[in-house]
């Protein structure tokens, strides 16, 4: 069972991955990034936690994984308003 949750959790950053690559906008790029990565790295980490055979090496994997689901959205979101300000707003010619 771990090693498929393991399998789950590459194929989904692997997507990710290919997502940022072939993707032409970068919300969409961050959408992929974000969301296939963060779901893959907890399909892999709940793979691992469940091949480890010490509780501590399940209590340090579980403490990752609740450490990449707090601050994944962080960075996507600070790159995406960067983004967003930097670009030159159009004059009202009205």
């Amino acid at each position: 069972m771990s090693a498929v949750l393991m399998g789950v959790g590459l194929t989904l950053m692997f997507f990710g991955a290919l997502g940022v690559i072939i993707l032409p906008d970068l919300f969409l790029r961050l959408h992929a990034s974000t969301k296939c990565g963060v779901t893959g790295m907890a399909t892999f980490l709940l793979g691992l936690a469940l091949r480890a055979e010490a509780s501590g090496a399940v209590a340090r994997l579980t403490l990752i994984l609740a450490f990449v689901l707090l601050t994944a959205p962080l960075v996507p979101h600070m790159l995406a308003v960067a983004y967003l300000k930097s670009r030159e707003i159009p004059e009202d010619r009205t």
